[in-house]
């Protein structure tokens, strides 16, 4: 049995966390909110220091009067909110995704521990460009963490160390089923945006159904490419193809329910949340190779990869699970196996030595 000085003192910590929430869209605003509840859940105390504002997207953003707004706002919050907390750990990302990296130094003048999360799938691009202001900004953090292991190695080209600690996935709001054999039931559930390259699902869809009438294709969530889509689907005909738009929590989990098969087509990836959620309902996954996602899914094991944009590729990967049962069974077992590690309970005792609590 654990002794309590090799427990960590979540009642004593006071902490700040500093990034997007929900309502905005995301994994990061996702993970921001998963990690604030399950700090809570510890006993310790929590400020939310949203970067978002809702208010100002918009005409605000096309005035470029939103980043200055952002700015202030998230000054103004760590400033009034500094005596609640002892610890910030900031969530940042690439480019003006970056900009609460910078803002949260600021606590540094009032002795806080400060802490860094950096999320996306852009590092290497913006760390080409922007590398020495970055590595500045990033070596004055108490402790800089990476998502995965191929996102730390680019950080570490630049003289920087970070530690890897994954997103969080809380694994028993997930259900579990297992599959094999499996229908053409296909899920898609990212952001319409062209990094995610929803349009190679729409294409992959129309060479399916080539050979299997019946397939169905479901695209879920908002974003720029949603009307553009929603046109090439109805000028086709395609009746099996579904776009929810923007779904809540409870639709998102009734949608991995559903599914039987998982599809990702990003060209631009770290460590996704949704990949972690399908693994964590039992789906069997789909996907492209790009950027970290390897790192999550072994090809053949807990998942079938694919090069981005490789549509032939992806469909043959979709009908040799479709003709496979046992290989579909198989996948999907492992694919749960896979998530344990991003539940909250492998994740707290890291971030806790991270936060200073032994």
């Amino acid at each position: 049995m654990a002794r309590d000085a090799d427990k960590p003192r979540w009642s004593d910590a006071r902490l700040a966390i500093l990034g997007p929430f929900p309502p905005r869209p995301g994994g990061v605003s996702v993970q921001c909110a998963l990690l604030a509840d399950a700090l809570m859940g510890e006993g310790a105390q929590v400020a939310r220091i949203n970067t978002d504002l809702p208010g100002w997207r918009g005409k605000g953003w096309r005035r470029g009067a939103f980043p200055l707004a952002q700015v202030a706002h998230v000054l103004r919050e760590l400033h009034r909110t500094r005596d609640r907390w002892d610890i910030l750990h900031v969530h940042a990302a690439s480019w003006w995704g970056f900009m609460p990296a910078v803002a949260g130094l600021m606590a540094r003048r009032w002795g806080k521990r400060l802490v860094l999360t950096y999320h996306g799938g852009e590092a290497a691009i913006f760390m080409a460009r922007y590398g020495r202001l970055a590595r500045s900004a990033l070596m004055r953090y108490d402790a800089f963490l990476t998502l995965t292991p191929t996102q730390a190695a680019i950080f570490q080209a630049y003289g920087l160390a970070p530690q890897v600690i994954p997103n969080i996935v809380p694994l028993a709001r997930f259900h579990f089923r297992p599959r094999g054999p499996v229908q053409p039931r296909i899920l898609w559930l990212r952001h319409l945006e062209p990094r995610y390259r929803p349009q190679d699902a729409l294409t992959l869809f129309a060479r399916l159904r080539q050979r299997i009438p019946h397939v169905a294709l479901t695209l879920a969530g908002g974003g720029a490419q949603l009307v553009g889509l929603q046109a090439r689907a109805r000028a086709q005909g395609w009746t099996g193809v579904r776009f929810t738009g923007p779904a809540s929590s409870q639709q998102v989990l009734d949608l991995y329910d559903d599914a039987d098969i998982f599809l990702n087509t990003s060209a631009v990836d770290n460590l996704p949340l949704t990949l972690i959620e399908a693994s964590a309902s039992g789906l069997p996954i789909v996907s492209t190779d790009a950027g970290a996602i390897p790192d999550l899914i072994q090809d053949g094991v807990n998942g079938l990869l694919a090069p981005v944009g490789d549509v032939d590729a992806l469909a043959s990967h979709i009908l040799r699970l479709l003709s496979d049962a046992d290989l579909a069974r198989a996948l999907s077992l492992a694919a749960r196996a896979n998530a344990v590690r991003f539940d909250w309970p492998h994740i707290a005792p890291h971030l806790a030595r991270v936060y200073g609590l032994f």
